[in-house]
């Protein structure tokens, strides 16, 4: 008995012995590599000479690149070869405005966006399962309501949610994150009543006689809600976000500038910063923090610390998409504005920030040497960034200071070249023209659809231009926007959106890799494939230069390298297997 009894002891530790075996295999990442050669295909440096034969790296940076004949006598004895079999192999794209965090935490919400259903009836019923479904936490947690992709989208009356979830507080967040909507059971445990004032840059909705009905708007307000929701359980967050990294990976990302760290977590900028700068982490990026999560003393980071807090990011106005884009004219009077957003006639998008305190938090900033990034889709908002820019630029002028425009849904050549003057350099978000394009002249009238999203107007105007997903905001996707920059037309009708302001392909792959590199003070180290930079790689199916135009957002990314080591993009990896064990234990 004893015998038969060690012996399956026996057999069970050496079957434990195989599974780990097995396990450590099936998790290591790709072997170190010291030095690389990559030939066989296309590679495009997106640096003068454009297209070369050959690329070698070694100890993580650039060597030669060029002709196979002249790049190969170059290699050492036994380098690593990568045999391209025709593929293109191009510098990893930067994506300058995303939230990881937002992303990875809301990946776990109920999906109710317009990109997925395409009637109120189908999102309510997307709703009713999801909450009939298990969900972690104290709360619910639904995204992607979308009154302007989805045509007949009534936002929910407070009867509504409560009867969808009579005790457990739900709350609804709209696609752009700019409106919320919020149960009974929500709006106490927020301490939110009908005695609540308005927020600073938010607003609490209200019905006729002054109760609230559920709606929150801006982040003023919908912040007021999830400071008060309860944080996942410890370790969830970390293993969320190191996968939603991973997800940025196998879009074709190597670094990322992460526009505003918002999420639930204590201290959202920590885990990011301890997530980007891990030896494992398979996604490189800066952080424009919010103005409260930086202290009095505190100056920026190299752009080249993993995670480095370079700048500071700001809200001037809202989304288009809710009445929140503060534009030089009205909003149209149509039944999407009047019936589904409950706009007024005559409605203008109003100044998140007043001038005094903006021009108080710009000064200080700027006087530290932070970079500063600021939200503006409307006319209004661009003339208030501009007009404090220029007052404290001119008593306190700093040389290659790159504060950053962003989104500029309608900002004219007038202010492109002011800008431009003042130093500033712009970002957008192109996705809004493939989206929501069929539905501008609804929101804006006909006459500004020439100049939404100018993307051209604003090259000529001398400005390094990027593109970029605003991720949750569109799910992500760099060849979508990539297509768009080219063809301007939209997901549904196929109508041009903006004739002239189309971008060539080389400009539009410059706006995904050499100018989000300028704009993050990234120029010197990535965006090209120079001798001397990091090899930050991707590897694509197809040369977007040369496919089909029917072919662009179809381009496949096959691997992403980060200082010439491949990168382990995939969800089951050591890093988040220990992530994982974390959380785990963290429960016992």
């Amino acid at each position: 008995m004893k015998r038969s009894v060690r012996r399956g002891l026996g057999f069970a530790a050496g079957l434990l012995v195989v599974v780990a075996a097995a396990l450590y295999v099936w998790l290591a990442p790709p072997a170190h590599e010291r030095e690389t050669l990559f030939t066989g295909g296309t590679i495009l440096t997106m640096a003068e000479g454009g297209v070369a034969e050959a690329l070698l790296v070694r100890d993580g940076r650039i060597v030669a690149v060029g002709s196979r004949a002249a790049v190969e006598t170059q290699a050492s004895h036994g380098t690593h070869r990568v045999d391209l079999e025709g593929r293109t192999l191009m510098p990893g794209l930067i994506e300058p405005h995303t939230h990881p965090l937002a992303t990875a935490l809301l990946g776990s919400a109920i999906d109710v966006s317009g990109f997925r259903y395409g009637s109120r009836a189908e999102v309510m019923n997307a709703l009713r399962q999801g909450l009939d479904q298990w969900q972690p936490g104290a709360w619910s947690l639904a995204f992607g309501w979308d009154p302007v992709l989805v045509p007949d989208l009534d936002p929910p009356t407070l009867a509504e949610l409560d009867a969808l979830s009579p005790d457990r507080p739900l709350v609804i967040l709209s696609q752009m994150m700019h409106d919320a909507y919020a149960n009974s059971a929500a709006l106490r445990v927020a301490g939110i009543d009908d005695s609540s004032p308005n927020p600073p840059a938010g607003e609490l909705g209200r019905d006729a006689d002054g109760h609230l009905n559920g709606t929150l708007r801006e982040l003023g307000a919908i912040g007021l809600l999830f400071a008060a929701m309860p944080p996942p359980p410890e370790g969830s967050i970390d293993l969320l976000l190191n996968l939603q990294l991973g997800g940025y990976a196998r879009a074709g990302y190597t670094t990322i500038g992460v526009a505003g760290p918002v999420g639930r977590a204590k201290d959202p900028v920590g885990i990011l910063k301890a997530r980007l700068s891990a030896p494992d982490a398979p996604l490189q990026g800066v952080i424009y923090a919010l103005p409260t999560q930086t202290v009095a003393s505190a100056t920026p980071e190299s752009p080249l610390v993993p995670g480095g807090v370079v700048g500071v990011k700001f809200w001037m106005d809202g989304s288009p998409y809710t009445g929140g884009a503060a534009f030089a004219a009205p909003y149209a009077d149509t039944a999407l504005t009047r019936d589904r957003l409950h706009l007024h006639a005559g409605h203008m998008g109003a100044l998140a920030i007043s001038e005094q305190d903006f021009a108080a938090a710009f000064e200080d900033f700027h006087r530290r040497g932070f970079q500063i990034a600021v939200h503006a889709q409307g006319e209004r908002a661009v003339d208030r960034v501009l007009d404090t820019a220029e007052r404290v630029l001119a008593a306190t002028p700093r040389a290659d200071h790159r504060h950053r425009l962003e989104h500029n849904a309608l900002i004219t050549e007038a202010q492109l070249r002011r800008a431009k003057a003042l130093g500033f350099t712009t970002s957008f978000f192109i996705d809004h023209i493939y989206y929501y394009g069929d539905r501008l002249p609804d929101l804006i009238g006909p006459d500004p659809m020439g100049r939404y999203m100018p993307l051209k107007t604003a090259i000529e105007a001398g400005h390094h231009v990027s593109i970029h997903g605003d991720h949750p905001a569109t799910p992500i996707g760099p060849f979508r926007s990539f297509a768009t920059a080219v063809l301007r037309k939209t997901r549904d009708s196929g109508t041009l959106v903006g004739d002239g302001q189309q971008l060539t392909r080389l400009e539009a792959l410059r706006a995904m890799t050499t100018e989000p590199a300028w704009q993050l003070g990234l120029d010197k180290d990535r965006g090209s494939l120079e001798p001397g930079k990091a090899a930050d790689l991707v590897l694509l199916s197809d040369n977007p230069l040369t496919v089909p135009d029917t072919d662009l957002r179809d381009i496949a990314v096959l691997g992403t390298w980060i200082a010439g080591q491949r990168v382990d993009s995939r969800k089951a990896t050591a890093a988040n297997a220990g992530l994982l064990w974390h959380m785990l234990i963290s429960f016992l």
